[in-house]
């Protein structure tokens, strides 16, 4: 019997067990979050009986106590009154508008309007239910295709997983003990790369086919373009206000969020006067919704994450790979295609939260920086939101899109945005100057 017990409590067969636990979990439905802790407390009863049980609360009061996740809720608050504002109105007028003479300009504007709106909030599902909102409907009237209308705005409001003020990137610094500030400057350059790639194809498939986006037939004048212009300044206001506080070193993020909370309060009570009691009370839900839904998976995958290093799981990981002497780009390939496959399956937080504490240790052994694998599996993760069967933009996308849009309209239109971000996540994993050389020049 003794024998039996000790053969339990060997760290190797209890990891195989913890992690055949999670997939079985997540392949019956069990939600993510309570895979996550139900697999971690397997782990902790195996390795250490009963008692082992109490270091629960413990782990999860440690890792929630940090007052840089304050600015989780309070990003997502602003995000909230940003949706309810109207604002997304007037950003797409914009990119319509500039971009209008272009080929594809309607669904470029999507995009630039989406860049704009993810730097104000943050949240990848708001922006692509507050542009697509005006956005697809305006598309399809003017003979768009159906696909390339709704895809360009699911992948274009991944967007905000990567251009600052980003949750992901909150979440991710907690984890790795990285600078917030350092990781919101770090991702603007792949966020508008990004962006004018996406821009790029569609100029490109528009042109080579002009019947799945007709010319627009509208006459922009100037004076239109410059008036739409005078309709965003409380957008850039507050993109100053977040962005602008931290790059100048006057605010931490928690402390931009807060700022920045307040001041898209008073934009949307005196400026869009779209703010009442009725809207605040939907705000309110909104953001306890998702700020639970949010927190609770992180300290879920944060349990999870304590036990696999009880387990010296990213110790095995690290010999297996110095074992099999692959070189750093082919590792790092092998890396990336593991998240692009967990992301087809599992939300961008989930992804970030449980891949993280495993694979920083092999990613500092291979030399590189984690402030550049935080940036770079931003970008990776954009591919989560608009991939099948837990895109959550592609559904977004289909509860606002007319009912002659299906799913599979969705789907497909995304899948090419896909490929465009695999280009963009290569070019930024070949060459990490580039992804690096922005917070290094504003933090000497």
């Amino acid at each position: 019997m003794k024998e039996a017990s000790s053969d339990m409590t060997d760290p190797n067969i209890v990891a195989t067990i913890v992690i055949v636990t999670l997939f079985l979990l997540l392949a019956i439905g069990v939600p993510i979050f309570a895979s996550l802790g139900l697999a971690g407390a397997v782990g902790i009863f195996l390795l250490k009986g009963p008692d082992g049980l109490q270091v629960i609360p413990t782990v999860m009061y440690d890792k929630l106590r940090s007052f840089v996740l304050v600015a989780v809720p309070l990003f997502i608050l602003m995000g909230q009154v940003i949706f309810f504002s109207g604002m997304g109105g007037d950003l797409y007028t914009l990119g319509s508008r500039w971009l209008s003479r272009l080929p594809g300009g309607l669904a470029m504007g999507s995009v630039a309007a989406c860049t704009i709106f993810g730097a104000m909030c943050g949240v990848s599902v708001a922006g692509a239910a507050t542009i697509g909102s005006f956005a697809i409907p305006e598309m399809l009237q003017r003979g768009y295709d159906k696909r390339l209308a709704t895809g360009s705005v699911a992948a274009a409001g991944a967007l905000a997983l990567l251009i600052p003020p980003s949750i992901g990137f909150i979440i991710y610094g907690e984890i790795a003990d990285v600078s917030v500030g350092m990781l919101f400057i770090g991702g603007i350059v792949p966020g508008l790369v990004l962006a004018f790639m996406m821009c790029m194809y569609i100029g490109a498939r528009a042109w080579l086919h002009p019947e799945i986006a007709p010319p627009s037939k509208e006459i922009v004048t100037w004076r239109l373009r410059l008036m739409s212009l005078q309709k965003v300044w409380p957008g850039l206001l507050l993109i100053f206000a977040v962005l602008g506080t931290i790059y100048l070193g006057v605010a931490t993020p928690t402390q931009a969020a807060a700022i920045g909370f307040l001041i898209s309060l008073f934009i949307a009570h005196f400026v869009y006067k779209s703010l009442n009691w009725r809207v605040f009370v939907n705000i309110a839900r909104g953001t306890m919704l998702t700020t639970g839904m949010i927190l609770i998976i992180f300290v879920s995958a944060m349990f999870f994450g304590y036990v696999l290093t009880l387990l010296k799981l990213p110790d095995h990981i690290m010999e297996f790979i110095g074992e099999c002497g692959w070189p750093a780009w082919l590792t790092l390939a092998v890396i990336m295609g593991m998240l692009i496959v967990l992301g087809c399956f599992v939300d961008a937080v989930s992804v970030i939260t449980i891949s993280a504490p495993l694979l920083l240790p092999t990613i500092e052994m291979l030399g590189y920086s984690p402030l550049w694998f935080g940036i770079v599996m931003g970008i990776t993760l954009e591919m989560a939101v608009i991939t099948p069967p837990v895109g959550l933009n592609l559904y977004t996308i289909k509860g606002i899109a007319p009912p002659e849009v299906s799913l599979n309209d969705i789907v497909r239109g995304a899948l090419p945005f896909v490929a465009i971000e695999i280009v963009c996540l290569a070019l930024f994993v070949a060459f990490p100057y580039l992804t690096l050389w922005l917070p290094q020049t504003m933090f000497r």
